[in-house]
């Protein structure tokens, strides 16, 4: 719904800001979508009188116009026809836009113009291009164009409920802006001068399906001269969304706006017998509507008919065969209430909607029927020069009853946290157009007025008087209650972020039966003494190899490698986070122990033409425990060859993963020999953490360290050092010893060959050093860089690569 805001003061004298009012009716329940700008760039379009037209001395067709606008003359240079001295015109200064034009101080054929005198077409209020635009001889000099005309330049965009069939029409709204700004509303005087003719004589009305016509208001103007509205009224239209057509029809448009109650113009002597017949369709009864389509009707749809045959679809389109045309003289006002289901099932059914079923499937004001053909019988007689016929025809079957609605005070405050009395109470009600009557010290009874649809309940007078003092005026409490259900355990929200940071990685997540075969501890090659051969054995298994629960992860990923192996799927990265369980001599209960498992098997990556086929390395499982160490906050980490190695990983391509002294689990290549117990020919790498273990070192919350302000400097140094030395202890060694200021180090380069001994390697190691309040200088970096390099030396016997 669009709202002009000029024409909404016409109703109701308020004195706010419009954006300030935007905001309240948004908090009331008419949300204000936008507040648009209309006729921008005529502010420097002013009313100016002619002076003087003088012919120009170099063109024939153009004239030099001597204007005055209240302040100076100005010399225009204007083709117009029809311009004359004593004329008010507008007058565009230098600087006013108009469209795309902005206006500059120009020679025309040797003679400099100041401005620009605009016809409509120029000023964008119509295409009319035959002339200057006159305006009122008695507007002001000077008065900018929108004062002068009274344009339309702000205005109120408002989405309007189903409920609120009421706010469809300006004088609405100014009823909604009144009760909350509490002010007086005030209407028009709708009364028409009327001539002797009775309407009674010339036209009647039938109602032959008063369930779906309520009411048929008809009104008559004879002699009526077809015409272009008015400027005025062609802005309004114009502001609310409408396209100008001729002053009749434009006049039940702008009731329609203005007092939200559709009306329809007929041409009486299109009427046969001047009979106006409500009644219902036949099953597929024809209809040309006024767009030119002939369209087939559903029973029971709701027909307007003259004595011989339909001329409207009630509520929705009028027909082709009465509209009003240019040589139409007597017309006929309908002003009717139509059963809003009814309408919009016609309009769904037809696919037609239009401005006039929008309002009468939301409910129009059943009493004001009268009113608005009045208005509308008022604004043809001004504007066409037509007659009204004395009285109105006024089919109302079944007057309004207002129903009775009880309001308790008290279950008011209940609702809506406020304590009001019945005075508080009836003091909204009142201002909505209610009447009101106090029924003791706690309760009251209303009856809505017939605009009011949507009232029916008591709760629905609690929301009125809740919109009406403030949805914000109610105090905010926090609900009391309790919510069932405890925090996740800690164990469980490090099993899930272990589980996202496998994904992450790439891994994917498989989960095996918690029992397998008996003999896997021997195809693991595990020694005698090693607890994990104590499987506790199924009392009744569901087969031989589902006979024992596992004590190891291992196997049940074996299998998976296996079977994807057998299926062609070659490259398999997939993880587990499961329980394995150890018999206990003195306790019949099992050791159950939560474990990380994964494997790595086939190509790092898919083949590509730059990459080729890198399958994966050692490099790659060791890559997944760093990143999770990392991710887990881990507090000194490190990867060594330390304390036993697992009999089912190969001799020197496995590593112990250390946290201080504390063992967290192993990497390594799976042992071929182990690989092919368990039917698996390519090379399968392994991980395994105890995830029990990792919940005591993982710390509880991460520390927020704000990102680097200073830039890092690097240093690389080269060791040389024995083979056997491991590449994690050379690195151990540098953090321990590399200062306060050193931020990361790591290996980058790994060299064998010439002219290294057999029995050497080379080391590349990156020390990256970094200050959080300054920039580092050489001088803060190089003591503990040569300390560092020094320690390394002594430590492992090293030498400087040069």
């Amino acid at each position: 719904m669009l709202v002009p805001l000029k024409w909404l003061r016409q109703f109701v004298d308020y004195n706010v800001a419009d954006q300030d009012l935007a905001d309240l009716l948004s908090l009331s329940g008419l949300e204000v979508e936008g507040l648009q700008r209309r006729h921008q760039g005529l502010e420097l379009v002013l009313a100016a009188k002619v002076l003087r037209v003088e012919p120009h001395p170099n063109a024939d067709r153009l004239h030099l116009v001597t204007v005055d606008d209240g302040r100076a003359e100005h010399v225009v240079v204007c083709g117009a026809p029809g311009v004359a001295p004593g004329q008010i015109v507008p007058l565009a200064l230098e600087g006013a836009v108009l469209g795309e034009l902005t206006i500059k101080r120009a020679r025309i054929r040797g003679v400099e113009s100041r401005g620009m005198l605009c016809s409509e077409r120029d000023l964008g209020l119509s295409d009319d291009h035959g002339g200057l635009l006159n305006l009122d001889p008695t507007t002001p000099l000077g008065a900018p164009l929108t004062e002068a005309l009274g344009l339309e330049t702000a205005v109120m965009e408002i989405s309007i409920t189903p409920n609120r069939g009421d706010a469809l029409g300006v004088l609405g709204v100014a009823r909604e802006v009144g009760a909350l700004l509490n002010l007086p509303v005030r209407d028009i005087d709708c009364a028409p001068p009327e001539d002797d003719q009775p309407v009674a004589a010339l036209a009647s009305v039938e109602i032959q399906a008063p369930d779906a016509c309520r009411r048929y208001v008809a009104r008559m103007v004879r002699g009526a001269v077809v015409g272009p509205s008015p400027l005025w009224l062609r802005d309004r239209l114009a502001a609310c969304g409408v396209r100008p057509i001729n002053n009749l029809v434009d006049v039940t448009n702008y009731v329609m706006m203005e007092r939200g109650q559709p009306l329809h113009a007929f041409d009486h002597a299109r009427l046969a017998g001047g009979r106006i017949v409500v009644r219902r369709a036949v099953a597929d009864e024809p209809f040309t509507t006024l767009d030119g389509q002939q369209r087939k009707l559903q029973e029971g749809m709701l027909l307007i008919c003259d004595a011989e045959k339909p001329v409207a679809l009630a509520g929705v389109m009028g027909g082709q065969n009465s509209e009003i045309e240019a040589h139409t003289s007597d017309v006929l006002i309908e002003s009717a209430f139509f059963e809003p289901g009814g309408i919009r099932r016609t309009a769904k059914a037809l696919g037609m909607g239009s401005e006039s079923s929008y309002r009468f499937e939301r409910g129009v004001d059943l009493e004001g029927c009268a009113k608005a053909a009045d208005r509308a019988a008022q604004l043809m007689a001004m504007l066409s020069g037509g007659r009204v016929c004395a009285g109105r025809v006024d089919a109302y079957p079944r007057p309004y009853q207002a129903p009775a609605i009880a309001v308790s005070a008290a279950r008011t405050s209940a609702l809506l946290g406020l304590p009001l009395d019945v005075a508080a109470i009836k003091r909204p009600l009142e201002a909505l157009g209610l009447s009101v009557e106090a029924v003791g010290d706690d309760s009251l009874t209303a009856w809505p007025p017939a605009a009011r649809t949507d009232l029916e309940r008591p709760v629905d007078l609690i929301e009125e008087v809740a919109r009406i003092i403030g949805y914000d005026k109610i105090p905010v409490s926090t609900p009391c209650g309790v919510i069932g259900g405890k925090p996740r355990a800690r164990e469980q929200l490090v099993r899930e972020r272990l589980r996202d940071l496998m994904t992450a990685q790439g891994f994917d997540e498989a989960i095996n039966y918690s029992f397998g075969h008996p003999d896997w501890p021997d195809k693991l090659r595990l020694a005698a003494d090693d607890p994990r051969r104590g499987a506790v054995a199924m009392q009744n298994p569901l087969a031989e190899d589902q006979s024992a629960l596992r004590t190891s992860l291992l196997p049940g990923l074996l299998g998976c490698v296996r079977r994807n192996l057998g299926h062609r799927v070659a490259d398999v990265a997939l993880f587990e986070v499961g329980k394995t369980f150890i018999a206990r001599p003195d306790n019949p209960q099992p050791h159950e122990s939560m474990r990380l498992g994964a494997v790595l098997c086939g190509l790092a990556q898919p083949v590509s033409w730059f990459a080729g086929e890198a399958e994966v390395s050692f490099a790659h499982i060791r890559g997944a425990v760093e990143y999770l160490a990392e991710a887990m906050g881990l507090a000194d980490p490190r990867l060594a060859q330390e304390g036993p190695r697992p009999p089912y990983l190969e001799a020197g391509q496995w590593l112990a993963v250390l946290v201080g002294q504390r063992r967290l689990g192993e990497i390594g290549l799976v042992a071929a020999q182990v690989a092919a117990d368990f039917e698996v020919k390519k090379p399968v790498y392994y991980l395994d953490l105890d995830v029990d273990l990792l919940v005591q070192l993982t710390p509880e919350r991460g520390q927020f360290r704000h990102l680097p302000r200073f830039p890092e400097v690097m240093r690389d140094v080269a060791l040389v050092v024995d083979e056997a030395v491991a590449a994690g202890e050379v690195l151990a060694e540098a953090r321990a010893w590399g200062g306060k200021l050193l931020r990361e180090a790591r290996l980058f380069d790994v060299y064998k060959g010439k002219p290294l001994d057999k029995r050497q390697k080379s080391l590349g190691l990156r020390l990256t050093y970094r200050a959080d309040d300054r920039t580092l200088t050489e001088e803060e970096i190089v003591p503990d860089f040569e300390a560092m390099v020094g320690r390394l030396v002594e430590r492992f016997k090293a030498a400087l690569r040069a």
